[in-house]
């Protein structure tokens, strides 16, 4: 008994890749033809064949023909949608690539994949050391055994959970050997398995653990505890004996196949190689080059050499190598350089004597190392910088829980020697999220100026559909370079250390390459941002407004944490009294949270409509809750239930634990790089998600506090997104609303109940004010018909008349699609783009999102611009004026201050003034606000 076999589910594995990069729009550099699902199940499978060091492979498929189960259940797998046909020819190009590498792989008529699998198990149980599934299918829990074990798919692509005998026994509460009892009871909704209706999970397994197994359940069904159980079990008696049968693997195939059929091949040959750039994979071709050593030639090609490996060539980045939905094509990409040279700093006499020899002519990066993600919180532990590409210097400081402080200099000694450089204002400074080191450096007395490039930023404005501007990604996409990550350097789970008690050799190498490579990522996007749309955003608005940010997070904002621990009571009181609605509406009490019970009684108990199925049941999602308002009583009250107990457990629970022991603030963190409109966005806490319109948003406003002896204002855009519409669409109707100061809302009701102006009720203007907000969002009559609560009809009368009422925004956003579709991207007034491969998608409901994204997003873009350029502006001013009172918060299209009274009027109008007059559109810009002692009050 020697080696170890993986066992692929193929189809599994190809679907798996397929909806992990279904965003990414990847296709074939040669053909042009979608290659997500290819790119997918090659970078996982190189992966898995590197982590798991198997000896021995094989790939099993589903045969795309009649299934023998269908013999037993004609309506086996009936239910299951078909495969994208966009996937059909991607599964083809699998079968065609795994052959040309001589991978095996077995599909027969009428077996399915699982059946081979299990025959295949039984059959080299004894051959090998150790046998590994890929797959995550519950129906092979019953093959699993002391050497064969699963990898099912966790998260992402690449992370995977080991299942094996003893998980199944602690997990699920049963033997392996009664898996299949198990499943005849719960059944497989992927599968359509019909197992007994009504019996979920825990149901099923509390069964097993009683009876055993199946026969001696209806055997002994007189002493189920439960009478409604005894019935579902009495009726759906006949589909748990087939739904057995049907979930039992086959472990008996007869496969004419031997242990020396299932090595794995030599795909590391030159020749299997270059197959993968022959047939237009190139950066698939490239990963496996790496991993085998070979070289690239300067045509991109790989060739056999017999000297050490060189690195890669200079080029664009082919469309397949990014998990972007929104993408434009990267710059010149480069390698990292191959030799390096880096230096922990010992004593601080040689700090003082390189600083000396430093240039400040020159850009230079620089990187802090802490104990925490938190800047406010943050201790400094080291700082580490570069000026020249592969050298890096990095100088540790003492911790006071550090083995090693007594052999290192205190923070404050090493940012003495360094703070002429970090402070000096005409020595340009690089950083990857250096708003996080301006903060960490400004808590010990320095503040670092001259910041001049966040690389961090740079990739984000290049790509802002993608959610991934890390160091440790770009290296690898920017310049081919596999950097130490810091789970590498710490460790991870029980095994994870303080970094301070890192041997400060090891945590210098990893700083040093911080330092490092994103100096080499800001040669790279440098150029970049140098040109044209990107020059003005980047160093006009992206760069100019971390500063800012950096000087809100520095501020904070005071709380009351009595009031939130008070209302956080007031929530919970308000989820207890729903909780007895909603048992009253079921007509029983049951387990508000366990999803299956819920389930159970909505669609089961109440008979509910749904069509959201998922693979443990129907959906009882947010989404599919709203759809259902108004068939029962009891979806108002699970609404209310859910709002609360979110209210509670991300505020007024939180917000208490977020408060700052050193500032007694709470110091939320703004981020630049995620919302691909150009949006801000917050967390710890999350500010962005409190409710805007509704009482439970005004309560929470009312627990942030003005300091004492100051107030608090706020100030908001005015329509600011109407009125970029109309800018953007040039539409007379609406233009002349605004430049007349009349209501926009009454207006757009007038057109659409056909009646005069002065006529218009509350009802017909709230209404108009929906379909106003709506309609800049692309909404559907279907979309309409939920937010007005009207039928479809009405709904599709009101958008008609809207576009009856103002032609020029249906112009717009027909001209705005058209666009799109010809350049693949839309844009910002400022020029910030979004990329929209969807726009051309087969599918239509991707199509038609897409639409809608390419509607909105020069909006709320353009809005996302203004306000930054007004916090710039109105930041300037607050220092160059000395003004006592601060910009704290930044919320959607509003700005929080706080406010000295003696400063109240200047400060409003000087504020008023920036936000106003930031952005030139062709109807006026209105700001309002208002003061007071807490958010609330000024809101």
């Amino acid at each position: 008994m020697s080696g170890r076999l993986l066992i692929i589910d193929g189809h599994a594995l190809a679907f798996r890749a397929y909806f992990a990069f279904a965003a990414s729009n990847l296709t074939n550099s040669k053909t042009g033809l979608p290659s997500g699902a290819i790119f997918g199940f090659w970078r996982m499978l190189f992966k898995l064949l590197q982590d798991e060091k198997v000896s021995h492979i094989a790939f099993t498929f589903d045969p795309g023909t009649r299934l023998e189960r269908n013999d037993l259940y004609e309506d086996y797998k009936a239910h299951r949608k078909p495969m994208p046909e966009d996937l059909k020819p991607q599964i083809h190009k699998i079968y065609e690539m795994l052959k040309a590498l001589e991978f095996p792989m077995y599909k027969l008529d009428g077996i399915e994949a699982d059946d081979i699998i299990g025959s295949l198990c039984k059959k080299f149980a004894k051959d090998f050391e150790e046998i590994v599934i890929l797959s995550s299918d519950k129906d092979l829990y019953q093959v699993l055994d002391k050497n064969i074990h699963m990898l099912r798919g966790k998260r992402g692509v690449s992370e995977f959970e080991k299942i094996d005998p003893e998980w199944v026994e602690k997990n699920i509460g049963i033997t392996k050997e009664q898996v299949t009892d198990y499943m005849a009871l719960l059944g497989d909704a992927s599968d359509n398995i019909p197992g007994v209706k009504g019996v979920g999970e825990k149901g099923a397994a509390k069964l097993i653990q009683e009876f055993g197994n199946l026969e001696t359940i209806y055997k002994k069904l007189d002493q189920v505890k439960n009478k409604s159980l005894i019935d579902k079990l009495a009726a759906d008696k006949e589909n748990a004996f087939l739904s057995r049968k049907l979930a039992t693997i086959v472990t008996n195939l007869k496969l004419d196949i031997k242990k020396s059929d299932l090595k794995v091949p030599n795909y590391h040959e030159p020749a299997k190689v270059q197959y993968f750039k022959d047939e237009g994979y190139n950066v698939l071709h490239r990963d496996l080059a790496k991993q085998a050593g070979i070289p690239i030639t300067s045509d991109g090609d790989s060739k056999e050499v017999t000297s050490e490996p060189t690195s890669g060539k200079k080029g664009k980045k082919s469309t397949e190598d990014t998990t972007a939905s929104e993408t434009e094509a990267k710059p010149n990409k480069g390698s990292a350089v191959a030799k390096k040279s880096y230096k922990r700093i010992q004593t601080l006499e040689d700090l003082k004597k390189i600083v000396t020899k430093l240039d400040p002519k020159k850009p230079i990066s620089v990187d802090s190392e802490t104990t925490s993600a938190d800047p406010m919180l943050a201790e400094l532990l080291g700082v580490s910088f570069s000026q020249e590409p592969g050298i890096g210097y990095y100088i540790a400081f003492s911790h006071p829980e550090s083995i090693y402080s007594h052999l290192l200099p205190s923070p404050e000694e090493g940012l003495a020697v360094l703070k002429p450089m970090l402070t000096d204002p005409m020595w340009k400074k690089i950083g990857q999220n250096i708003k996080y080191d301006l903060l960490v450096f400004r808590n010990y007395g320095v503040e670092l100026a001259g910041i001049y490039f966040d690389t961090m930023l740079a990739s984000y404005l290049l790509n802002p559909g993608e959610r991934r501007h890390n160091m440790d990604d770009m290296a690898v996409d920017y310049l081919d370079y596999k950097t130490i990550t810091y789970e590498e350097l710490v460790g991870t789970g029980k095994k994870k250390q303080n970094l301070y008690d890192i041997d400060p050799e090891k945590v210098s190498e990893y700083a040093c390459e911080d330092a490092d490579i994103t100096l080499q990522l800001h040669n790279v996007l440098s150029p970049k941002m140098e040109e044209g749309i990107h020059k003005k955003l980047f160093f006009e608005i992206e760069m100019p407004v971390l500063l800012t940010l950096a000087d809100m997070e520095f501020e904070g904002i005071a709380v009351e944490p009595g009031y939130f621990e008070s209302l956080s009571k007031i929530f919970e009181a308000k989820i207890k009294e729903q909780e007895k609605n909603i048992h009253f509406f079921a007509g029983r009490p049951f387990n508000i949270n366990s999803t299956k019970e819920l389930q159970t009684v909505l669609f089961e108990d109440l008979r509910l409509p749904s069509d959201k199925k998922t693979k443990t049941g129907y959906s009882t999602d947010h989404s599919v809750l709203e759809s259902l308002q108004g068939t029962h009583p009891i979806i108002d009250h699970l609404l209310e239930i859910r709002k609360f107990s979110k209210l509670k457990s991300t505020y007024t629970d939180t917000l208490p634990t977020l408060i700052n022991p050193k500032t007694g603030r709470i110091h939320t963190s703004y981020n630049q790089t995620i919302a691909a409109t150009g949006r801000l966005s917050s967390t710890n806490p999350n500010l962005q998600n409190i409710p805007i319109k509704d009482e439970e948003g005004r309560l929470l406003r009312k627990g942030f506090i003005a300091k004492k002896g100051f107030e608090i204002l706020s100030l908001d855009y005015s329509q600011i997104e109407l009125r970029i519409m109309a800018h953007f669409a040039n539409d007379s109707q609406m233009m002349d609303a605004y430049k007349s100061g009349a209501d926009i809302h009454k207006r757009t009701a007038a057109g659409l109940f056909g009646i005069p102006e002065d006529q218009v009720t509350p009802d017909m203007r709230n209404k108009a004010k929906v379909v106003n907000f709506s309609v800049i969002y692309g909404v559907t009559s279907f979309g309409l018909s939920n937010n007005l609560r009207i039928s479809r009809k009405e709904a599709k009368e009101f958008i008609e008349k809207y576009f009856a009422t103002y032609t020029g925004v249906g112009t717009y956003m027909e001209e705005i699609v058209e666009f799109c579709k010809e350049h693949g991207y839309v844009e910002t007034l400022l020029g910030r783009r979004r990329y929209l491969p969807d726009i051309h998608s087969k599918h239509k409901m991707a199509s038609e999102a897409a639409k809608r994204v390419a509607i909105n997003s020069p909006i709320q873009g353009t809005s996302a611009d203004m306000i930054k350029l007004a916090m710039i502006q109105i930041q300037k001013k607050i220092k160059k004026e000395s003004f006592r009172s601060k910009l704290i918060l930044q919320v959607h299209d509003e700005l929080v201050f706080e406010v000295d009274p003696k400063e109240k009027k200047e400060f409003y109008q000087m504020a008023k003034e920036e936000m106003e007059s930031a952005m030139k559109l062709k109807v006026p810009i209105v700001a309002q606000g208002k003061f007071g002692g807490n958010w609330d009050e000024a809101h």
